[in-house]
């Protein structure tokens, strides 16, 4: 029985399937209609209209029968040209003044000769009904219209009559037959056809799984090859849930909930796939730090399993969508990237629940997400422009029950808009020293040469720092594998990102690899000619820096002169992938920017004025008066700068390469006009009303510039250090160390910033210069108790106050810092609220605070403090005149006015900062308020009383928005971290208070 479907072509399946989602005809005809060229046609349809009849449950649609395509559709009382078929645009006409009288008889205009061939009516007159299907065969008339005025023979007419008569009685027999096998075919058919369309998809996903394991992979390098066949490089990835947790767990505390575990790739797809999982996700890390790599791993490792609980898994890159030119539909979009599921898009994703859809590198996309909240949901053919499609598909008005991952870089805009629509953030580190020395095995494959190589990276700590970032490991690897002379240049070097990519550069010129002969002697000439078609691939990366495109066609290489046996020869598989004969492409996006930034600083380091321009253009938007220097980029808007932050990073530290003729030499000093230009310049920006990511962008300039001159003038400039809520990595931390070396801070703000135990240790150096230290809710342990105690015992620390709260000293952690505030001679005030404190981190409080004679204020918070803690902590208190701890919000006076006043703004602070986080917040006060009738103030007591009130109220009201998070302990040995916190919410909420000031 199956055998014979399997020969039916596609048209008849189609056929089937629409019988299957309209089993009962009540009525049905079959017709012939005869139309001339040019001239307009009546295509017959008629149905039963009841006395009660309702046009808004009246349904009509005209359709090909072969092709399905829509020629006129009529609902809910109107008519959806938004469904039409291109073809029939201004052509069709319904006459709803007949509907009445059962007629939806359709109009063609102006016949063409593709409009000959077999129309379906489809009419529904009320929901439950049997709904009526009319076949009209459409013919062309041979009566040319030059004769249609003339008469008709009698005699001719009666012999076509007899003609067409016999012919006519086959048609209808054969209806007939065909009629009466449909009405009496059995149930056990309509289930064959529904296995026969699985089977289909089946296929078709088969072939697409194929697809993506053979023919995607000869786009990457052998090395990324590898990498795919080896899953057990795992990644450390940190996921919150940006919707809240349960309520009844104790949320004041997190300890380990902050802890982010290694991920392998098959755990990451089965947490997505997980039921009552979020269906939108947020996947961010720094540059080069592996999340396309990761969102091509998690493809091919889905492409690789026979089975899988993931149906399927549609990848999309913002970068491709950015040469999306006019109005497109999903499907359309799909069909061009998922070219093998073409055919069963409508069925695959008409319950998408176990589809994945992947957009990676959002920070690329050249068009902004547009949110409308009265716009109409869309449906898999709607059209619109890209960015609209792509806004529907993550504010879930297009396919809003599928899983959505969406990849970007930390602190974009389009991140800062829009992080609120998404049910989950995936936040993915760099590498860990366990990772890295995988990464190496990997890489060489070969143990003992991959032990060497680990080692060569890690005994540089600057180095070792700029490994953890994937994209620099990978280049860092090439470096090292290509010739010894690299080897022993590592060793020396002020390394920066910019200097290891010169360093790269030397080594393809001057180095063969590892597996050839050594150094291999290259001619003045073909060095020159490499130094050139460097520069000239720059010019091109600049020209089209802010194009979202990696890709150079011949046209390109033609446009610039650039020979393609040359990047074949030097530059294939390490920066450039060779798509076919004469087309490159960049393997990653900060490739093209290194080498825009490298053709721009040769340009500009001796051109101190222009310089200056540039810079503050590209880095605050100012629009110089004079703009026709080749420098300024096309199409350049003054909200473009976070797109340019690396490669004005990249600018800087390549402003000293190319002054001696070699792009790879950077010892030659910049030019004095340059260096005072330069300096001048930061201290300039630095007094500017910046943004933390504007601030975080200039220390990374200065770092990479690595001036010791400019350093040193431009270091005393920065006092006050913000970066609350801004994720810092190891290299974020690098890069703050060098341009503070100089500097005494003000006030240093990490909170929230997710630096760690050597985030901490690692800036150990620069907090003894700080007067007000903030590094609250970091994931900090007892390792840096330790560290911080270092500080406080240093005879230079400065620190006036310390605020550590919400981390998770412990006991162990409190007893460090109390031995050294016995020998601190500066500290005011210490905060150390929500800690993990109990009896034991109270036993030598007396021993060592009486030493201290500086200390006024100490904050301990939401430490359930028992009766025994509570007499350590008062005689402690009476032994130390001026010493005041807090155990409670109610014990200080300003503290409690501020929640006080806050908590009557809670309506207009949560549009702010989310109904969810608000209740976290709220239920870790109430926590701390207690019970009020113990209080002896009647006034305080009343106060109180009122708080809690306005408190429950608010969360009796939300008590819906709290969200169970998913079990995945079977699944993924990770724990959730607390929520993100909302913009410097604690900051305001609290902003003079004594407990979350900090």
């Amino acid at each position: 029985m199956r055998s014979k479907y399997f020969a039916m072509d596609c048209t008849l399946r189609k056929m089937l399937l629409s019988l299957l989602l309209f089993p009962s005809l009540a009525e049905g005809s079959f017709s012939r209609s005869y139309g001339i060229l040019n001239r307009d046609i009546l295509l017959p349809c008629a149905f039963h209209a009841s006395s009660n009849f309702n046009l808004k449950n009246l349904i009509i649609t005209w359709q090909r029968t072969g092709s399905l395509a829509v020629v006129y559709s009529f609902y809910s009382g109107t008519i959806h040209p938004e469904h039409q078929d291109k073809a029939f645009l201004d052509r069709t006409q319904l006459f709803l003044s007949e509907f009445t009288k059962g007629n939806a008889s359709l109009k063609l205009e102006r016949m063409l000769l593709s409009d000959v061939g077999n129309y379906t009516c489809f009419v529904t007159v009320d929901d439950g009904m049997p709904h009526i299907e009319n076949v009209v065969e459409l013919k062309l008339n041979d009566i040319s219209e030059n004769n249609t005025s003339g008469g008709t023979d009698p005699a001719s007419e009666r012999k076509k009559l007899v003609l067409v008569l016999p012919l006519l009685l086959v048609i209808l027999i054969a209806v007939g037959i065909l009629h009466w096998q449909m009405k009496n075919k059995e149930k056990p058919d309509i289930e064959e056809m529904i296995h026969l369309l699985e089977d289909n998809i089946k296929d078709a996903i088969l072939n697409y799984k194929e697809y993506i394991l053979k023919d995607k992979m000869h786009l990457f390098c052998s090395l990324t090859q590898r990498r795919f066949e080896n899953y057990s490089l795992a990644r450390t990835i940190n996921i919150t849930n940006l919707k809240e947790q349960d309520p009844d767990v104790d949320l004041i505390r997190s300890d380990d909930s902050n802890i982010a575990q290694e991920v392998q790739i098959s755990q990451l797809l089965s947490l997505l796939r997980k039921e009552n999982f979020s269906k939108r996700v947020l996947l961010v890390g720094d540059a080069g730090v592996g999340k396309s790599w990761t969102v091509v791993s998690m493809e091919q490792e889905w492409a690789s399993q026979p089975t899988h609980p993931l149906r399927c898994v549609f990848v999309l890159r913002f970068r491709d969508l950015n040469e999306v030119k006019g109005k497109t539909s999903l499907r359309d979009l799909l069909k061009k990237h998922c070219t093998p599921l073409s055919s069963v898009l409508t069925e695959l994703l008409s319950n998408p629940q176990d589809v994945l859809i992947i957009l990676d590198g959002l920070d690329e996309f050249a068009h902004q997400l547009q949110w409308n909240p009265s716009g109409c949901d869309f449906d898999l053919d709607s059209e619109a422009e890209v960015g609209v499609l792509v806004s529907k598909l993550i504010f879930k008005n297009l396919l809003r029950e599928a899983q959505v991952l969406v990849t970007s870089r930390w602190n974009t805009k389009q991140i800062e808009f829009n992080k609120k629509y998404f049910d989950q953030l995936f936040v993915i580190s760099g590498f860990t020293n366990d990772q890295l020395k995988r990464y190496c095995e990997v890489f060489c494959g070969e143990k003992q040469k991959a032990e060497e190589m680990f080692q060569r990276i890690t005994e540089n700590a600057t180095i070792k720092c700029l490994a953890s970032n994937p994209l620099n490991s990978f280049i860092l690897c090439n470096i090292l594998d290509k010739c010894t002379s690299c080897q022993r240049a590592t060793a020396n070097v002020p390394v920066t990102n910019s200097k290891v990519f010169t360093l790269l550069l030397y080594s393809l010129c001057n180095c063969s690899t590892s597996k050839e002969t050594d150094a291999e002697n290259k001619s003045e000439e073909e060095k020159q000619l490499f130094k050139d078609t460097i520069l000239k691939l720059g010019e091109l990366s600049f020209n089209s820096l802010l194009s979202g495109k990696l890709k150079i066609n011949v046209t390109d290489l033609k446009t610039y002169g650039i020979d393609p046996d040359i990047l074949s020869k030097y530059l294939s598989n390490l920066v450039l992938g060779c798509k076919c004969q004469g087309v490159f492409e960049f393997h990653h996006a900060v490739l093209k920017e290194q080498f825009a930034a490298l053709y721009c600083a040769t340009l500009l380091n001796n051109e101190a004025e222009e310089l200056v321009k540039c810079l503050d253009l590209w880095c605050f938007g100012k629009m110089p008066l004079n703009q026709m220097s080749q420098f300024y980029l096309q199409s350049f808007q003054p909200d473009h700068t976070e797109k340019l932050y690396n490669f004005l990073r990249f600018l800087t530290g390549f402003l000293t390469a190319g002054r001696d003729g070699k792009l790879w030499n950077y010892t030659t000093p910049l030019p004095p006009s340059t260096a005072r230009a330069l300096t001048t310049w930061f201290k300039n920006s630095l007094q500017r009303d910046i943004k933390k990511a504007e601030l975080l962008n200039l220390m990374h300039c200065l770092f990479e510039l690595n001036d010791a001159t400019v350093t040193a003038e431009v270091s005393p400039c920065i006092r006050d250090v913000g970066f609350h809520n801004v994720s810092l990595s190891p290299l974020d931390l690098r890069a703050l160390c060098y341009c503070l070396n100089h500097s005494t801070v003000e006030e240093m703000d990490l909170r929230h910033c997710s630096i760690g135990d050597k985030g901490i240790k690692q800036l150990q150096e620069i907090l003894v210069k700080c007067r007000t230290l903030l590094v609250s809710s970091n994931k900090l342990t007892v390792e840096s108790a330790k560290s911080l105690s270092a500080v406080l015992e240093d005879p230079k620390c400065r620190i006036e106050t310390l605020s550590c709260g919400t981390n998770s000293f412990g006991s162990a952690g409190a007893q460090i810092l109390w031995k050294a505030l016995a020998q601190n001679r500066s500290l005011k005030i210490l905060r150390l609220y929500d800690n993990g404190i109990t009896v034991e981190g109270t036993e030598n409080m007396t021993q060592y605070l009486t030493c201290n004679k500086t200390l006024q204020k100490l904050f301990l918070c939401a430490n359930k403090l028992d009766d025994l803690e509570q007499k350590n902590i008062q005689q402690v208190e009476k032994l130390c005149h001026g010493l005041k701890i807090i155990t409670k919000i109610r014990d200080d006076e300003e503290l409690l006015l501020r929640v006080e006043s806050h908590v009557q703004m809670l309506p207009s602070l949560e549009q702010s900062y989310g109904t969810e986080w608000l209740c976290k917040l709220l239920q870790s006060i109430l926590k701390d308020l207690g019970d009020e009738s113990t209080i002896p103030d009647v006034d305080t007591r009343v106060r109180i009383g009122k708080i809690k009130a306005n408190i429950n109220k608010y969360l009796q009201k939300n008590k819906d928005t709290v969200i169970d998070v998913p079990d995945t302990e079977n699944v993924l040995q990770l724990h959730t971290p607390a929520p993100l916190p909302r913009n410097n919410f604690l900051k305001r909420f609290f902003s003079t208070s004594q407990w979350c000031s900090g």
